[in-house]
């Protein structure tokens, strides 16, 4: 058995024993066609002296193990993967940051990237690139502007002031019904008083 298939089963037995514990969160790399992307891992302490590092593909719904690297350098790669598109890193310092770069990234591509320490049942941060797909457009929000309500605040009746404009239109239509009340009762009596004076009149004559 090659080292390398000895690292795949390796990691499928860590993978199967840290399913409980996993919490890993996932940052979106928008990435061009041909692009490259470089993502890390960080181990808090020394005692993460080897890092598997592993993918989900979206479209084919597989996993893929990319590479095994160790704190020395020391890397294998994953069946059929080219060393030069995949590169691990490593680097210490307080604490033991690995690297993995990749370049010639093809559409085909997308899916889940992450990485797993062999003494650690923990999940670090994954990525999710997603080479050949624009980035969503962020639509600025809307802001609905309210129309202010006219109103009126009435005064006290010692400064009736405040209320001037909403008293005037109801009092001059009262106004007005009352003049029109009053020119309708007059020209009523004048009617009445006219035909009966025009009444007296012809009854003295007949007379």
């Amino acid at each position: 058995m090659t080292l390398s298939c000895m690292c795949f089963c390796l990691f499928i037995w860590m993978a199967a024993a840290s399913l409980a514990t996993i919490q890993a969160t996932s940052y979106v790399l928008y990435t061009k066609i041909n692009g490259s992307e470089t993502i890390t891992c960080e181990c808090p302490d020394h005692s993460c002296q080897e890092v598997f590092w592993y993918r989900y593909l979206e479209r084919t719904k597989t996993l893929q193990f990319l590479l095994y690297c160790n704190s020395a350098g020391r890397e294998r790669h994953g069946e059929n993967l080219s060393a030069t598109r995949f590169k691990g890193l490593v680097s210490s310092g307080q604490r033991v940051v690995y690297t993995l770069r990749i370049t010639g990234l093809q559409e085909n591509e997308i899916g889940f990237y992450s990485c797993m320490f062999k003494t650690k049942n923990t999940m670090p941060v994954g990525y999710y690139i997603m080479p050949g797909v624009n980035p969503p457009t962020v639509q600025p929000p809307t802001v609905k502007t309210k129309t202010p309500k006219k109103t009126c605040n009435c005064k006290p009746p010692m400064s009736p002031k405040g209320c001037e404009q909403s008293v005037l239109w109801p009092g001059i239509g009262a106004l007005l019904l009352l003049a029109i009340t009053l020119a309708g009762t007059l020209y009523y009596f004048s009617r009445e008083c006219t035909h009966t004076h025009i009444h007296t009149q012809r009854l003295h004559m007949s007379l």
